[in-house]
């Protein structure tokens, strides 16, 4: 071996070493506010990641309305997907790695998921990321160890798919379209709707202009061209009527009782049993849930009414419990992917550091008292 060789040996033992330094300091140590000694337990919701487009977002004469044209299947992840739901558990566990430890154990995450299979695959793959098998736990040379996770059936799931499950979202949504100013203000929409009738063969509604945005929006990502027609409604004003659906189905206290309230009341629930010692494991630190982006989406405009846009795929927040100087609250983050870091958000009525107290009151009229608001039967001023 010449002395250029070994040179050149030697440049790439210095290179490997600096980059092995730099990985292990991005993914293996975590900053003095997520692995303080205040934090005490952490809630994360995300959408699952990339997908290829649900049957009902194409139109009826689209030239890609075929299954064959996605070779995972209607509203299956595919392999961006994949691989960004696998980087959410990465980054957790980066964020996390010292309040959760370095192994897996039952007492210490709930994992749960919506009843769609993209959710539960971005469940699977982000626990892949958040606990890489260590020590005892590795067991064959795939870097992977089972995680077990639980759902609840699709029309019973009132906390991840209330506007599946509950008859009576349904209904307040069709009074929220009929109420007169709202219904003035869709009338925007006429010529939008009109020319998806003729031109997708599907009836409109806010809701379907919805899935067709959704649906144009896949088309896009996947490298499929837009039919010519498509640049009079797409991106907008599709665009912007997306963003008015989202306003619409959080449009009264009531119907946030039920698109965000059931979710919220478990967090409440779940914070309020760790504060008080009654939690089931006590050793529980996690509750990690796989949804969609209408979960993200009643989220954050319930809780922040921040400036709004569509939650990317693989968008999450976190809702983390610490208890400072004797007092408990929540820290709420959001991750959209604008940036390295979840962006700490103040939550509306309180502060970036929200007392349990404070958050409760705020959000108390927002928490359905029981299942009659889902199944019908109770009405709320």
């Amino acid at each position: 071996m010449n002395k250029k060789e070994m040179c050149l040996i030697g440049y790439f033992i210095i290179f490997f070493v600096f980059c092995w330094s730099v990985y292990f300091a991005v993914f293996f140590t975590s900053s003095p506010t997520q692995n303080s000694t205040t934090l005490e337990l952490v809630h994360v919701i995300m959408r699952h990641g990339d997908r290829n487009p649900d049957k009902v977002s194409i139109g009826l004469l689209s030239p890609y309305l075929d299954e064959k044209y996605y070779a995972e299947g209607y509203g299956q992840l595919h392999k961006a997907g994949i691989i960004r739901a696998h980087q959410v558990g990465s980054y957790l566990r980066s964020r996390y790695n010292n309040f959760l430890g370095p192994t897996w154990n039952i007492k210490h995450l709930e994992a749960r998921t919506s009843d769609y299979n993209r959710t539960k695959m971005s469940l699977q793959l982000a626990l892949a990321g958040l606990y890489p098998p260590v020590g005892s736990q590795m067991w064959s040379s795939i870097y992977w160890q089972p995680i077990p996770y639980n759902y609840v059936p699709k029309f019973e799931d009132k906390e991840l798919l209330p506007y599946n499950t509950c008859p009576r979202f349904n209904e307040l949504l069709n009074d929220i379209y009929e109420e007169p100013n709202n219904k003035k203000y869709l009338e925007r929409y006429n010529e939008t709707f009109s020319i998806l009738e003729n031109k997708t063969l599907r009836k409109m509604d806010p809701e379907s202009a919805f899935y067709l945005y959704i649906g144009f929006q896949i088309q896009e990502q996947l490298g499929y061209p837009l039919e010519e027609w498509t640049k009079a409604v797409y991106p907008e004003p599709l665009h912007a009527e997306m963003i008015d659906f989202y306003h619409l189905i959080t449009n009264t206290t009531e119907i946030r009782r039920i698109i965000a309230g059931y979710f919220l009341k478990k967090l409440l629930t779940d914070t309020k049993a760790k504060i008080n010692g009654t939690i089931e494991p006590p050793e529980r630190k996690m509750f990690f849930y796989s949804a969609h982006e209408v979960n993200i989406a009643a989220m954050l405009l319930t809780l922040n009414e921040a400036i709004f846009e569509l939650p990317p795929y693989s968008a999450f927040i976190i809702f983390e419990v610490h208890k400072i100087e004797g007092v408990y609250g929540i820290k709420m983050f959001y991750q959209n992917y604008k940036q390295a870091d979840p962006v700490l958000l103040k939550i509306k009525g309180c502060d970036y550091f929200c007392p349990f107290d404070e958050l409760y009151r705020v959000v108390e009229k927002y928490l359905p008292e029981g299942d009659e608001e889902c199944f019908g039967g109770a009405r709320v001023s």
